[in-house]
């Protein structure tokens, strides 16, 4: 499958690119310092934009088959800047009929599947807080991927880490015991968002993961 990363030059992103390249995908990484992308492959290409690029991105979003955005906040931030990015990417998609798209956001975007967990409900609560307009960027990123009308899957995380898992992660909804929330590797983050290409359990659905 040909592949579109945006987001790619962060842990997870290299990471995620690492492992499509593994599965057999052709990826195309669409990063602003191509002197970051750490991969090497012959089945590898890098496109040099910003995420405000509209014409940078619709010309790297040809011929793909799919997208795997990373995009989101590191830290405290202010403005909708990857929401808006979303939008733009996903337009880009409908140009280019390109219609699976896997997206990364937090427990914060709400799911109706989600039911009431205090821990979460006080994570949510710090984030608000803390993390100037991040929170409203990812609750309007979920909003802006569930409205695209793709095949979409919003992929939602806790704390990420380095510390590698000796166990698969494990998918749900807030409330669900299996679904801890608070951790998760980002090798089985990657793993799960390559997977997620050709499984097509979650399509259409917001799945939060975490360490099992």
């Amino acid at each position: 499958m040909k592949v579109l990363i945006f987001g790619a030059t962060g842990e997870s992103g290299r990471l995620t690119t690492e492992k499509a390249l593994e599965a057999g995908h052709d990826v195309t990484v669409y990063v602003r310092n191509p002197a970051k992308v750490t991969a090497s492959h012959t089945r590898l290409s890098v496109r040099k934009g910003e995420l405000a690029d509209k014409n940078a991105i619709a010309e790297a979003m040809a011929g793909q088959e799919a997208v795997i955005s990373l995009l989101g906040p590191a830290g405290k931030s202010e403005g909708l800047v990857y929401s808006s990015a979303m939008q733009t990417i996903i337009d880009a998609m409908r140009s280019a009929g390109v219609t699976r798209l896997l997206a990364t956001a937090t427990p914060s975007a709400a799911d109706p599947n989600d039911r009431f967990s205090l821990p979460f409900w006080l994570a949510v609560r710090m984030i608000k807080l803390m993390a100037g307009t991040a929170y409203a960027d990812l609750s309007a990123l979920g909003q802006v991927v569930r409205a695209s009308g793709f095949d979409w899957t919003l992929v939602r995380l806790p704390w990420l880490t380095s510390k590698p898992a000796d166990r698969p992660a494990v998918a749900g909804y807030v409330g669900d015991r299996p679904i801890k929330l608070f951790f998760l590797s980002r090798d089985l983050l990657a793993d799960f968002l390559v997977k997620q290409l050709t499984d097509t359990r979650w399509v259409g659905k917001a799945p939060a993961i975490s360490n099992g």
